[in-house]
């Protein structure tokens, strides 16, 4: 009896522990995506996380959307994954009862463009700037490798990458769907093709990465002057609401709280050169106390304080 107790208690134990392993699995293909918000008429956001990709996420990170027009819609950011992309299309004809005729790609961000085959597959254009083509092709091979070894190969199955199909080189305007689109091209501010997307009707931009809302925006591939220059000229843009690359839907002065950000951060490093810090110094004295509660700051801040200290040392600063 005992030990038919014993048999008895441990399929039970694994029994649960099977139901919880499923649910956790549920979980983790979950999208967090699958809800959007009302951002205004037609015209919805996909609130993503703000960290990196991870298992807990399924690299569902960063800011998507949907733009509804009488007959058709358009996606913004195609998501993280093959199944990602698939959830996207799939919630914004549920929601907004149109087919989907277009994606665009705000950057080549890999959790904005590795959802693309999605879309791909239902013979729906992917529309990038010309830059941000040319950098899908070169290097995002190596983005989805990354992303396998993260994410795993199951929440990746299917995901390949696809170089956008329809590019542009400057700001223009289309209609899709019915509805009207200002596509505007700032120059080279977070990467060489950055795209914002407008809806003329409503004025709500998609910024894509070129705004987050406290959250440490990223250097890596960006021109600052340019970025700079871009995040100015938002001022004269119809635009009424702002869904951000990372973070809440938000109004025009989430933009001067990033300046501000690049402001401290500019002044910091032309600080430490001037105080004579070498590089390993600055790097131990990055510290900006008054944006240590930004999202992604232990991760990105750092990486920021060493590429500007070495653009400001190279132009002549602290000699």
């Amino acid at each position: 009896m005992n030990i038919e107790r014993s048999v008895l208690s441990g399929l039970a134990k694994r029994l649960v522990l099977g139901w919880v392993a499923a649910l956790q699995m549920v979980a983790l293909h979950a999208a967090p995506h699958d809800d959007p918000i009302v951002v205004a008429p037609g015209v919805y956001a996909w609130i993503g996380g703000t960290e990196e990709a991870a298992p807990e996420n399924a690299g569902v990170i960063g800011n998507s959307g949907f733009i509804v027009g009488h007959s058709g819609t358009t996606v913004v950011n195609t998501g993280s994954s093959y199944a990602h992309g698939k959830r996207l299309i799939a919630a914004a004809e549920r929601i907004g009862g149109k087919p989907v005729l277009l994606a665009i790609m705000t950057q080549p961000l890999q959790e904005f463009v590795m959802g693309s085959a999605a879309f791909a597959e239902r013979g729906i254009p992917v529309l990038a700037h010309e830059a941000s083509a040319r950098l899908v092709k070169a290097r995002c091979d190596t983005c989805l490798k990354n992303l396998r070894g993260i994410l795993g190969e199951e929440v990746m199955q299917g995901t390949h990458v696809l170089v956008p199909t329809q590019t542009i080189s400057a700001t223009q305007t289309r209609e899709v769907g019915g509805r009207k689109l200002l596509l505007w091209h700032g120059g080279w501010g977070v990467t060489p093709g950055d795209l914002a997307v407008i809806d003329v009707t409503t004025g709500v931009v998609f910024s894509g990465a070129l705004v987050s809302v406290r959250r440490i925006p990223e250097l890596r591939d960006a021109n600052p002057a340019g970025w700079r220059e871009a995040l100015a000229a938002f001022k004269a843009l119809p635009i009424t609401k702002l869904v951000p690359g990372y973070g809440p839907v938000a109004d025009l002065n989430a933009i001067a709280a990033q300046r501000g950000y690049f402001d401290a951060l500019e002044h910091h490093a032309a600080d430490l050169l001037n105080d004579g810090a070498s590089l390993l110094e600055a790097s131990e004295r990055a510290d900006l106390p008054a944006y240590a509660d930004w999202d992604f700051y232990a991760k990105a801040h750092p990486r920021n304080l060493q590429q500007t200290y070495l653009r400001l040392e190279a132009a002549g600063f602290g000699r």
